[in-house]
């Protein structure tokens, strides 16, 4: 099993993606520290995973105190093997709309709680000399969406920092990358207006929606040995769906 007795920390793990990771790294022997903030959700995945495989830490990201705790919940027994920043919300909100606690709760949770994470755990990966680190973004982070741009703002900041944290990181021994899913139904967090799966299918290069468990493949080979000489980099784990949307906007802006 490739991560066998390694600690894994994972955000957002009740969700869609969370939990497909959760269930991906526990099959490959990993003991996990996970946080949602839905506990009855978060209660109901580690019933589902093996016997005292996880540790759960329900926690608001968007909360400093909470961010704080589960800081010193994933460094208290020595620095985790690997973060996994995999919350994120994406309300679907006009631009002209979007209010300024609106914005604030993306941005908090998509972007200002990794950066609160990466510096507290990263700082004990770098003082351990080792640790992986990745960052779930998305193509938003390149491609404009009017009801999207507080979301692709968020992404757009969080592979920012995936660069600079590889950077600050590298020479202690912690990889720092970041992974884009592509689009998988379920999410009660982030509901999707009607036709946006189909949507998604007809832009896919691959003629299909990707799973959860194709994602945890992508991001488990980051954290892998196999990428041991990887850092700073952006893995697209979304069928080519966001070379089309390129496409598609290039040849919209030409008219």
């Amino acid at each position: 099993m490739r991560f066998a007795g390694q600690q894994v920390v994972i955000t957002g793990a009740a969700g869609v993606y969370g939990r497909g990771l959760a269930e991906a790294f526990a099959q490959e022997g990993a003991q996990l520290l996970l946080t949602d903030g839905d506990a009855a959700a978060l209660a109901a995945l580690a019933n589902a995973l093996p016997p005292g495989r996880a540790v759960l830490h329900p926690a608001d990201l968007a909360d400093d105190g909470a961010l704080d705790g589960l800081i010193a919940a994933a460094t208290s027994k020595g620095a985790p093997h690997i973060l996994i920043n995999n919350a994120g919300i994406y309300p679907f909100i006009p631009i002209l709309e979007v209010t300024g606690a609106e914005w604030d709760k993306i941005i908090g949770v998509n972007t200002r709680a990794p950066f609160r994470l990466m510096q507290g755990i990263g700082r004990a990966m770098a003082a351990a000399g080792r640790g992986s680190i990745v960052n779930v973004t998305s193509a938003a982070a390149e491609v404009h969406r009017g009801n999207g741009v507080p979301y692709g703002a968020s992404k757009c900041a969080l592979e920012y920092l995936t660069r600079a944290f590889a950077l600050e990181l590298g020479p202690s021994g912690v990889r720092v990358n970041s992974a884009r899913p592509g689009f998988a139904e379920g999410s009660a967090e982030n509901p999707m207006p009607a036709g946006y799966a189909e949507a998604i299918r007809a832009r896919s290069l691959m003629g299909a929606l990707g799973t959860p468990a194709d994602f945890a493949n992508g991001v488990m080979f980051l954290c892998s040995d196999e990428a041991r000489f990887m850092t700073g980099s952006v893995l697209d784990c979304g069928g080519g769906g966001h070379i089309n949307r390129r496409a598609g906007a290039a040849t919209a802006a030409r008219g």
